[in-house]
């Protein structure tokens, strides 16, 4: 078996360079007897790598990796037919059939990552591509009309939708971790509906003191009233983040201009100290993503979080289809591997509880295996030697399937 930190690497290889399916979806139809139709369409959408590694798959025809099923086993081969490891897909949860009261079924309501994380979109729609002052990366209107078989709707999710999951969710798992974000919505300087989701979910899972707070992480805009700050304390919420994307204030303007426009560079961060003070150290994140600024600049945005007792979420940078940058290349494994070293170097040393199995346990709203989408939360677990994978396990009804159950 490959190490973890070998599994951790292959991880941020995949993230930034994709893996090949073509071949897998051949030994579906010759020696798993699947429909042609079936197998060519099918697209997994995350593996779980030895060590409790997670990861999404982004298909990459050109990949220097590929899927295969040789002797019903399902593995990562690289392209002159050496096995590198063993994997498997991850199945959906116990619950993911079930529908909500009014008859949608949770497959329109949720995308499940990993084993413990629920990630809801509440709104696809964001005003600010109505107008052209979307965040240059993304692709989250546009995607509706490029992967409309995927779990997308123009729909917007209610608040007890939501609540339903949440619920239905607690009987697999003993503390599952939620993830609720949206489009930015007309009114782009207000609450937009923040305010009646955390009611509902206050009213769903009650609490007796912080420690309680049903694990939720809203990531969404600050408003223009830095009081809303306290307000989303004050309503429930377990922790919240404010995403930077970019730090360099020049590249801030040109690739989130909407963000800059209408709340304004000063206020953005004056919120995410502001948050500090009510939710306290953990709770509080900011995404920036490795790839679209020089590495001095993205270390800098790492120190200045960790300064303020703000967590980093660093994404690597994975052009989407749909957004400005569709069609243009991530920076190399080397500078991506490099670059997240030495930024948990920083965060273990300048936050020193993220190094703590308590922290990932009992206090953390993402669970740093299901984080499929970034590495970094792995290699700072890896660093630490810590071995604690899930804090809270997920029932035996949810396990992680070969392929050939996959059904």
């Amino acid at each position: 078996m490959i190490s973890k930190l070998d599994a951790i690497k292959l991880k941020c290889e995949f993230l930034i360079n994709g893996i090949r399916l073509n071949e897998l979806r051949d030994d579906l139809i010759n020696g798993q007897n699947w429909e042609e139709n079936r197998a060519r369409h099918f697209l997994p959408a995350e593996l779980q790598l030895p060590h409790e590694v997670y990861c999404q798959v982004r298909e990459n025809p050109d990949a220097s990796f590929r899927l295969r099923i040789l002797e019903n086993k399902l593995l990562v081969q690289s392209t002159n037919n050496a096995i590198v490891t063993l994997c498997n897909f991850v199945s959906a949860p116990s619950f993911a059939s079930q529908h909500c009261q009014d008859g949608t079924p949770f497959e329109k309501i949720v995308v499940y990552n990993g084993l413990c994380n629920l990630n809801f979109t509440w709104n696809y729609y964001c005003d600010y591509f109505r107008t052209k002052e979307e965040c240059k990366f993304c692709n989250l209107t546009p995607a509706q009309d490029f992967y409309p078989e995927e779990n997308i709707s123009k729909a917007r999710k209610t608040a007890g939708q939501m609540c339903e999951v949440m619920v239905a969710a607690h009987h697999s798992h003993p503390a599952p971790k939620s993830i609720l974000t949206r489009g930015t919505p007309h009114m782009k300087h207000g609450l937009g509906g923040i305010q009646e989701i955390l009611e509902q979910i206050t009213e769903r899972f009650p609490y007796s003191n912080d420690s309680k707070k049903e694990k939720v992480i809203m990531t969404i805009s600050p408003t223009k009233n830095i009081e809303d700050v306290k307000l989303f304390y004050d309503l429930g919420l377990h922790s919240v983040a404010f995403n930077f994307e970019v730090f360099d204030r020049g590249y801030w303007k040109a690739i989130v201009p909407g963000k800059d426009s209408f709340i304004g560079r000063d206020l953005w961060e004056a919120s995410l100290i502001e948050a500090v003070k009510h939710f306290g150290e953990g709770r509080v994140f900011s995404a920036l993503i490795a790839g679209l600024e020089p590495k001095k600049s993205l270390i800098e945005g790492v120190h200045w979080c960790c300064d303020h007792g703000i967590i980093p979420i660093i994404v690597p940078f994975s052009p989407e289809t749909g957004s400005h940058f569709e069609g243009f290349r991530p920076p190399t494994f080397k500078w991506m591997m490099e670059t997240h070293d030495e930024i948990a170097d920083i965060i273990i040393r300048k936050l020193p509880f993220i190094a703590t199995e308590e922290y990932w346990r009992n206090e953390s709203p993402i669970c740093s295996e299901c984080f499929t989408g970034g590495f970094l939360f792995d290699l700072i677990k890896e660093k630490a030697g810590l071995t604690e994978f899930h804090g809270n396990v997920f029932a035996a009804q949810t396990q992680t399937k070969v392929f050939n159950e996959v059904e």
